[in-house]
């Protein structure tokens, strides 16, 4: 269905993480014989220790705020923010307890996606044959659940890798260039959803406790996860290496939908009229490709990168700032909106260009 080189096209390696069905056997926890005869420890995650102050559990609806934050502010932007005459003194950084016999394991090595290594045609097929199948693009979120359900009947209970966002467990931290903080934890395929990219699965932290955080405490963990009523969106969970090979294709499909609303989707797309939306996804998959063999040169690649990325954030910018007018907005929150929704509409506006094979 496509043209052009034969290209491989690697998982997208900006994402760090940015959103599990019925089954009959359970998976038992890696302890044991099982670490030593694995994978785990062959190939085991970087873990090391952090200075950090652990993030007291503060309510569910704030911790949700906090998960949205994507990108986390360096430590000097972090300790400047609230230095108004009127501002509370912050507290100093602590460091996080270490305890000798409850030290986090190295986490196991995740599943490796095998889009890796997929070439271009290949790509398009499984977007446009197997998953969306000449759907239209108000149906695409549709089709994409129907893909994911079915791939995860296939396991009930399967051991994953949590990644998430590190102001989920701390207010500040020394290393900013720690993206993520990883568990080991147990998944039950019991999914609550509102849609693909929204599902939620049920966890409970696996044994040995695995973190590439070495002294991040357990307790605080169980609290989190108590918090969020152990549950946790599926994408970002990643199964790990050493079990059966249908975790392979789990991890495969959970990869294909990252990618789809990393990289694919477009927020406007269910909101204008498209006569073959699967073609548009291939002109997509196109641009991606030609961006990761370098037909695109690497400073424009970065340049639609960061077009894209800012796109995102002004669209969570405007759903954040029009949700918190408790009210009707006054004339100078009106034109706030317009002026956030006309940078939007220019942004998406740049980012059709590029996908339009014609203008580029």
């Amino acid at each position: 269905m496509a043209s052009g080189s034969r290209a491989t096209v690697p998982e997208d390696s900006d994402r760090t993480v940015s959103p599990g069905r019925r089954g009959e056997k359970a998976v038992s926890a890696l302890t044991g014989d099982s670490v030593e005869a694995g994978t785990l420890k062959s190939a085991a995650s970087a873990v090391r220790s952090v200075v950090a102050s652990p993030r007291p559990v503060k309510g569910k609806a704030g911790r949700e705020a906090a998960q949205r934050r994507l990108q986390l502010l360096p430590g000097s932007q972090a300790e400047g923010r609230g230095q108004g005459p009127e501002e509370e003194e912050e507290e100093p950084l602590v460091s996080v307890p270490e305890e000798d016999d409850g030290k986090a394991q190295p986490l196991p090595p995740v599943c490796v996606s095998a889009m890796r290594g997929m070439w271009r045609e290949e790509k398009v097929a499984l977007y446009c044959d197997e998953v969306l199948q000449g759907c239209k693009a108000e149906d695409a979120d549709d089709a994409i659940s129907k893909y994911l359900s079915e791939k995860l009947k296939l396991k009930g209970t399967w051991l994953g890798v949590w990644k998430t966002n590190p102001e989920l467990f701390f207010v500040k931290y020394e290393e900013a260039s720690i993206s993520f903080v990883g568990i080991l934890v147990e998944v039950t395929c019991k999914l609550r959803q509102s849609s693909s990219s929204c599902f939620k699965v049920t966890v409970s932290v696996a044994e040995p406790f695995s973190s590439n955080i070495a002294n991040i405490p357990r307790d605080l963990v169980d609290e989190i996860l108590e918090e969020l009523e152990h549950s946790v969106p599926l994408l970002e969970v990643y199964p790990v290496e050493g079990q059966d090979s249908d975790l392979h294709d789990i991890a495969l499909a959970l990869e294909v939908v990252r990618f789809f609303y990393d990289f694919l989707w477009r927020d406007w797309d269910d909101e204008e009229s498209c006569e073959n939306y699967t073609a548009l996804i291939e002109e997509r998959i196109n641009l991606w490709c030609d961006i990761q063999d370098g037909t695109i040169p690497g400073p424009i690649a970065q340049r639609f990168k960061k077009t894209l990325e800012k796109y995102k954030n002004k669209r969570i910018e405007l759903i954040e700032y029009q949700s918190n007018i408790k009210e009707d907005p006054s004339a100078a929150e009106a034109v706030e909106c317009w002026k956030k929704y006309y940078e939007i509409v220019m942004l998406c506006g740049l980012l059709k260009m590029w996908e339009d094979l014609r203008l580029r």
